[in-house]
């Protein structure tokens, strides 16, 4: 019982590091907190259910629709309605208009779409969904999980690459660590900030296709889900990628322990007990730098 539970664990903490990575990213390099993040998510699982039911798609090759529509999104809402405002409050050490506005944008995505699908819940079935491999020991996992944490650590491992190796994601890094050194050295920083806002709800849509394969789909769903991302944000540390699944495995960890010593309810509790701890014992997480 504890194997299959430690292997459940860190298949779901593999999960919810990529859930996470697209807010650290924006947090990251932009410096603002996407309270949106729970709803663009949940918009991305509506997404990849209207591919399913409509276009007769695979719920994974849903990924080449669902990761370029929330990157446009969040380009353009990043270009249109986020630049101005921090244009406005760039020089404000509390930007409360960047904090509202995302927050706005959350329960707007929500009510929409609550106001169009009602709160019924739904959900997607494939071949593969009552599928269980066995993992040693006379243990079995769903199938659909595995290949869900295969995704997000692949995912993490190239947005890891993207960062670090490459010209634009060393601008992303250089931007968020400096913007006025970054603009000296002729980086244009508003387009930077563009880009990580349409990777990090990019991001967000391959954690919401992921999601979608086995979780029920509501309007409310992202604010269950999203909540994790923010507690892994802050354990492992803004902008730090290798933090993001680290955290993530540990969160996953929690959860599926503590649900099996306590319950599910009691597993969930714990993680916002990490989350406060971290706060108040290190608020810049096991890998983040000091500001």
């Amino acid at each position: 019982m504890y194997y299959e539970t430690l292997i459940l664990g860190l298949v779901m903490g593999c999960i919810y590091s990529v859930t996470a990575l697209g807010v650290n990213i924006i947090y990251g390099i932009m410096q603002i907190v996407n309270w949106a993040h729970g709803s663009i998510l949940m918009i991305s699982m509506f997404i990849v259910y209207g591919a399913v039911v409509l276009l007769g798609m695979n719920p994974y090759l849903t990924l080449i629709l669902a990761v370029p529509i929330m990157f446009g999104f969040g380009y353009a809402f990043q270009h249109i309605v986020i630049r101005p405002l921090f244009l406005r409050e760039k020089a404000d050490s509390n930007p409360v208009g960047l904090l509202l506005c995302t927050a706005g944008l959350g329960i707007a995505l929500e009510n929409i779409m609550l106001m169009i699908f009602k709160s019924t819940p739904r959900s997607i079935s494939m071949d593969i969904s009552l599928t269980y491999v066995p993992i040693g020991f006379g243990r079995k996992l769903s199938l659909v999980k595995i290949i869900g944490a295969g995704i997000a650590v692949a995912v993490v491992a190239i947005v890891w690459i993207y960062m670090n190796k490459t010209y634009p994601g060393k601008a992303l890094r250089a931007t968020s660590q400096d913007r006025e050194a970054a603009q000296m050295m002729g980086i244009n920083v508003l387009q930077c900030y563009n880009v990580a806002f349409g990777i990090g709800c990019a991001i967000c849509a391959v954690a919401g296709v992921i999601f979608s394969t086995f979780y029920t789909i509501t309007p409310s769903v992202g604010t269950t889900i999203g909540s994790k991302a923010f507690i892994i944000l802050v354990l492992g540390g803004k902008g730090s990628v290798g933090g993001c699944l680290i955290a993530g495995l540990i969160i996953g960890l929690v959860e599926a322990f503590g649900g099996l010593f306590f319950d599910s309810y009691t597993g969930q509790m714990l993680c916002f007990v990490i989350f406060v701890l971290m706060l108040y014992f290190k608020p810049n997480g096991l890998f983040g730098k000091k500001v």
